[in-house]
């Protein structure tokens, strides 16, 4: 079984991998629901971090403590003290290039409106007085299974 990845190693593969318009915003929100998935697929987090309820999402404060500077300009691997060469995992790999080739052409607005489903995780831990409250794993598992339910009801609704 393999370890969950350090956030910033996964955030080096995610910005090598698509193509340097991410932003620290976008970064963010690509790195949580890898953490969705994985968690949803695999029954495990892929990274080795947490993540906390924000007014703007989900935030993991150690990538944003790094990453704040740049504003909304994209960022580059450099920009960060990770390597996506630890990232060798089958399931990691997977989980984060689809990420990449699904979400990373979103915009930051389209990526927090995603990640605020009502009744989701975020919604469930975000109160405005405290915003270092920490999304826990297993609320983000189900908010996983709820949107695939969701997926899969509307889906047999229209055939």
């Amino acid at each position: 079984m393999p370890q969950p990845v350090p956030i910033f190693d996964a955030a080096s593969y995610i910005l090598e991998n698509s193509l340097w318009t991410v932003t620290q915003l976008e970064l963010q929100k690509l790195l949580y629901l890898s953490q969705m998935i994985h968690l949803g697929e695999y029954g495990r987090p892929i990274l080795a971090a947490r993540f906390e309820a924000w007014v703007y999402g989900p935030v993991n404060r150690a990538l944003y403590d790094e990453t704040k500077r740049f504003g909304a300009d994209p960022l580059i691997a450099s920009n960060i003290q990770g390597s996506s060469r630890t990232v060798v995992a089958r399931t990691h790999k997977e989980v984060l290039n689809r990420v990449v080739s699904n979400l990373a052409g979103k915009t930051g607005a389209q990526l927090i409106r995603i990640t605020h489903l009502e009744d989701g995780a975020w919604y469930k831990t975000f109160d405005p007085h405290f915003r270092d409250k920490e999304i826990p794993d297993q609320l983000i598992k189900e908010e996983y299974i709820q949107r695939v339910e969701h997926v899969n009801a509307k889906t047999r609704r229209d055939q």
